[in-house]
């Protein structure tokens, strides 16, 4: 019975931490490109945004957008000052 738990609890667990985490932090651009440089800052945006579960991906711009339109600009920061609806109406003006 005990063993049981355990599996059943630590799936739950595993499963809470993917949830955690942003299913597009593997591949997002700015941790390889504008931030490469600066691992204090990737880290905080991280765990503000990527690792914050779904109230950091509520907060993230490059999620908004993205989950609108597909992708977001590959120079967007999560936490952008500007509306997500100016961000697409920018992306759509450069196509």
């Amino acid at each position: 019975m005990r063993i049981v738990f355990l599996k059943i609890y630590s799936q739950n667990v595993r499963k809470m931490d993917d949830d955690r985490i942003c299913e597009k932090v593997a591949k997002c651009p700015i941790y390889t490109g504008i931030l490469e440089a600066n691992p204090v800052l990737i880290q905080t945006y991280k765990n503000l945004y990527c690792e914050n579960g779904k109230s950091g991906r509520e907060k993230c711009k490059r999620y908004q957008v993205s989950s609108r339109v597909g992708y977001s600009p590959p120079d967007l920061l999560p936490n952008s000052q500007v509306s997500v609806e100016d961000i697409i109406r920018k992306m759509e003006q450069k196509q």
